[in-house]
Formats: C-alpha cells, sequence, structure tokens
C-alpha cells in the first residue's frame, strides 16, 4: 500500500469516527430534548389537574413519616377551629414543577384548593421543596394585616432552614408553623 493510500485510509478512519461520535450526540441531544418536553408535560397536566388536597398536609415528596404528617395535621385542625385560619403544608418534587414556577404554585395551590375562608382571605400555604432547596409561604390578603411577608420571610430564615439544613424537615416545619400561629394568636 502507498503512502498516498495510508493516509486516505486514515483520513476516512477519521472521518468515519467523527461523524459516528457526531451522531452519538445527536441522539443524546434529542434523547434528552424528548425528556425534557415529557416533563414539561407531566409539569403541565399536574398544574392544570392539580389533585384534591388529602388534609392540611400533603406530602408529595415524602418528607414526612405518617405519625408526622398526622400530627401536623393535628396542630393546624386545632388552630383552624380556634381561630378559623386554614394553613395548608405542601411538600413538593422537582418532577412537578419547574424552579422557575415553584413561587407561582403555591399562589395557584393556595387559589385552587381555596385554602382560607372566602370572605376573611385567611389562609396560609407553605410549600416546600427539598430537590429545589426553596420555601415559600403564601400569605392570604387577610393574614397579610396581621403577618407580614417579612415576618414569614424571618420565620423561614430563623425558625425553619435552621433544621431543613440538618435534615430535620418535620422539626423545621413545625417549629416554623408553631411560630406562625403564636404571632398570629397575639394579633387576630
Amino acid at each position: 500500500m502507498s503512502i498516498s493510500r495510508i493516509k486516505i485510509f486514515f483520513q476516512l478512519l477519521i472521518l468515519f469516527f467523527g461523524f459516528s461520535t457526531k451522531a452519538q450526540n445527536i441522539d443524546t441531544l434529542t434523547s434528552e430534548g424528548k425528556k425534557s418536553e415529557s416533563i414539561e408535560l407531566y409539569r403541565q397536566v399536574f398544574w392544570d389537574n392539580l389533585p384534591k388536597p388529602i388534609n392540611w398536609t400533603n406530602d408529595y415528596e415524602n418528607l414526612f413519616s405518617d405519625e408526622e404528617e398526622a400530627l401536623l395535621n393535628q396542630i393546624i385542625t386545632d388552630f383552624e377551629k380556634e381561630t378559623s385560619v386554614e394553613i395548608a403544608v405542601v411538600s413538593i418534587d422537582t418532577f412537578k414543577v419547574s424552579k422557575e414556577k415553584f413561587s407561582d404554585l403555591s399562589l395557584h395551590m393556595a387559589k385552587t384548593w381555596g385554602v382560607g375562608k372566602k370572605e376573611k382571605s385567611n389562609g396560609i400555604l407553605i410549600l416546600i421543596s427539598n430537590g429545589y432547596r426553596q420555601i415559600i409561604i403564601q400569605n392570604g390578603d387577610g393574614i397579610v394585616l396581621f403577618l407580614s411577608d417579612d415576618e414569614t420571610a424571618k420565620i423561614i430564615r430563623n425558625q425553619i432552614i435552621p433544621y431543613f439544613k440538618k435534615e430535620e424537615y418535620f422539626k423545621g416545619t413545625k417549629v416554623g408553623l408553631l411560630k406562625i400561629m403564636e404571632l398570629l394568636k397575639t394579633r387576630l
């Protein structure tokens, strides 16, 4: 075999493997694109068809044991009987909402589920995502008169996050919930 034929052979070989690698990259991108589209479709279906709340606590991310969930429900039920304020605690996994729409989901859930008495707009929805490492407390218009968004941000920072950093989600949620209730009891 002459040197020019060997050069051509190696050039064809390089060209072949180059195309093969690019084809694999295109297949990978196509596959990832389809996954992304599927996740977005799933999220839209979840958004458009929110499941009915099971109780005051709806743990879609499985952060709480059954006993912990029952205790949170009892604390909220007792508070609601005493004050008429309704509080929903929801944990959500990253498959159900994008990070960008996390905050919007809290308001959407609160409105769709009707958290709070309609005539008083006295609902609070606490949305937690361990996957995104985010939490939001969505106050109804009637609650904002007694508990500001700045105060709820402070509760998140001082009462909830220290426990969440230690992966003590129940304890953080309970402590934050009790702080909200303590403040509202003195102001309602």
